[in-house]
């Protein structure tokens, strides 16, 4: 399945302008071309988005949806990254013996992917996580360098300060306070950003807080010629054993939240914590809060790398595939403006499969 997304005009500024520096930049880009693994810099390095010199916090003004903003064509590029989450287990805090076999198959794949992206939940935490995270890092680096794999901050492992030592490599460029939980960098021609799920409201329900939403749109916004992915553990629309406690639980944040990545035109937006495959199209029906939503955006829920897995769903609105109750990574594989999508399962059956057009 493809999404068509038709482009509009570049908000701010000259238009003409805008839309004659995105295409000097695309067809200079498109001249040095680009192979497999080829970047702009090291994931997390160099090439990593730094973060807002003025350090504002606090909600965007207005409606963000009102108008979609970033469309300029997206920068010749060509590259492949894997997606996996939720590998909690009873082996020192890891399902080991599944997060092996998975990491097995990526191992495998041929062009190898740069890079791994982890939806939270390495570990089952509790008072011995730092022991399980290092325990974590120990296996997963046996396949592939750890320093290549961009995890999430899962509510299992939720000590900010601990996962924030455990993962040092990471990009220290978000919020001040949230440690190394709220990061971006920059790949070839994409723009990865990672939230922070686990910060909750006076009600006690998950949010992503304004703060994080004013550094969102500021990574955002400075990414118009790239495809942009987010990452988060807790989804925005769950499905099945967690409807109604995650973000779902706080709808006006969340729509608030969803109205950026709406205007944005985000790629994709990954999340875990359920424990299963499934895609889900949120698309105007999904409207509240007072906002309004334009694009067709896929919330992928990646969470079968080890933890015992969820049967059902408790809704279908926007459901294209799942919930499949089986262990699983993605691979994303990015051609320019194309990016395609597909899921396989611990036995190498292809269990969904899709691009999106940028």
């Amino acid at each position: 399945m493809m999404v068509k997304r038709t482009s509009r005009r570049v908000l701010g500024g000259s238009g003409a302008l805008r839309r004659g520096t995105g295409l000097l930049l695309a067809a200079a880009l498109l001249l040095t071309g680009c192979g497999w693994g080829k970047q702009s810099a090291a994931p997390g390095t160099a090439g990593a988005p730094a973060a807002p010199s003025s350090g504002a916090v606090g909600a965007p003004a207005g409606n963000p949806a009102e108008e979609t903003s970033g469309m300029v064509p997206v920068a010749a590029g060509k590259f492949r990254f894997v997606v996996m989450g939720d590998s909690r287990g009873s082996s020192n805090g890891t399902n080991e013996a599944t997060l092996r076999a998975l990491l097995g198959k990526v191992k495998e794949l041929k062009p190898a992917p740069d890079f791994i992206l982890f939806t939270g939940d390495q570990v089952t935490g509790g008072s011995t996580v730092a022991k399980q995270l290092a325990s974590w890092k120990n296996i997963a680096d046996d396949y592939m360098p750890v320093t290549s794999i961009y995890p999430a901050l899962g509510n299992h492992e939720n000590d900010e300060k601990i996962f924030s030592q455990a993962f040092s490599y990471l990009p220290q460029n978000g919020l001040q306070g949230y440690g190394r939980t709220v990061y971006a960098f920059d790949h070839v021609n994409a723009r990865f950003i990672t939230l922070n799920s686990n910060r909750t409201n006076e009600d006690g329900d998950y949010v992503i807080d304004d703060a994080q939403l004013a550094w969102l749109e500021e990574q955002l916004k400075g990414a118009p010629d790239k495809h942009r992915f987010v990452q988060f553990h807790v989804p925005a629309y769950p499905v099945g054993a967690h409807l109604g406690s995650s973000l779902d639980a706080a709808p006006a944040s969340r729509d608030k939240l969803w109205a950026l990545l709406d205007r944005y035109r985000v790629t994709a937006v990954l999340v875990g914590h359920e424990h299963n495959y499934n895609r889900r199209k949120v698309d105007a029906s999904f409207s509240g809060s007072g906002y309004t939503f334009r694009q067709e955006i896929y919330q992928l829920t990646i969470g079968g790398a080890g933890a015992p897995l969820y049967t059902g769903n408790k809704e279908n609105k926007g459901i294209v595939v799942g919930p499949k109750a089986s262990y699983h990574y993605m691979v994303v594989d990015v051609d320019g403006s194309r990016a395609q999508f597909q899921a396989y399962d611990l036995q190498q059956n292809r269990i969904d499969s899709f691009a999106v057009e940028r």
